[in-house]
């Protein structure tokens, strides 16, 4: 019996204090989602808010949270979810962190590497990868695969926390 090989990218223990959270994402099926990022990120992105290529190490991170249910639409029977000051209010942790590392120089779909853990048992996730991520991420080619780069700039320039909604349901795409 084989042994699994370890993830390419490892677990980051302190992320909520190691990383930067740069922006919160509610989702129209209720879930949130908080983004983080590397330092050396940022700074790369306010000395240079064109910056076409992260550095070398960059890594990006999403923790997932589900929305408190408060009830169902009479007519489509869509969840409705509770709200405070427009945004999502959590019930629980989904216990999924996901990762995209830059691990190799230069832009496109081989520069990135990916992982998944659940935070609390820093297991990790059962994902096929590059698979799973990757092939929502080659959509971001022209933004070095990111889909938050909007938000980012944004927190880079103000310092402030960003919010953004997406109305897409599960894995789909939103750009900002």
């Amino acid at each position: 019996m084989r042994a699994q090989a370890p993830p390419a990218v490892t677990f980051p223990r302190d992320y909520p204090s190691a990383l930067v959270k740069y922006a919160v994402v509610d989702r129209a099926d209720g879930l949130s989602r908080d983004l983080y990022v590397s330092g050396d990120a940022l700074e790369a992105l306010r000395r240079d808010a064109h910056l076409s290529e992260f550095p070398l190490g960059t890594l990006f991170a999403i923790d997932v949270y589900s929305a408190r249910q408060v009830g169902r639409d009479r007519k489509s029977g869509t969840p409705i979810f509770a709200r405070a000051e427009g945004h999502l209010v959590r019930a629980q942790s989904e216990r999924t962190l996901h990762l995209m590392q830059k691990t190799q120089a230069g832009s496109g779909s081989r520069t990135w590497t990916f992982a998944g853990y659940d935070p609390v048992t820093t297991e990790p996730l059962k994902l096929e990868l590059p698979g799973d991520c990757l092939l929502c991420h080659q959509a971001a080619l022209v933004s070095d695969l990111t889909f938050s780069l909007s938000l980012l700039k944004r927190f880079a320039s103000t310092g402030t926390v960003q919010y953004g909604y997406c109305h897409h349901p599960g894995r789909t795409a939103c750009r900002f």
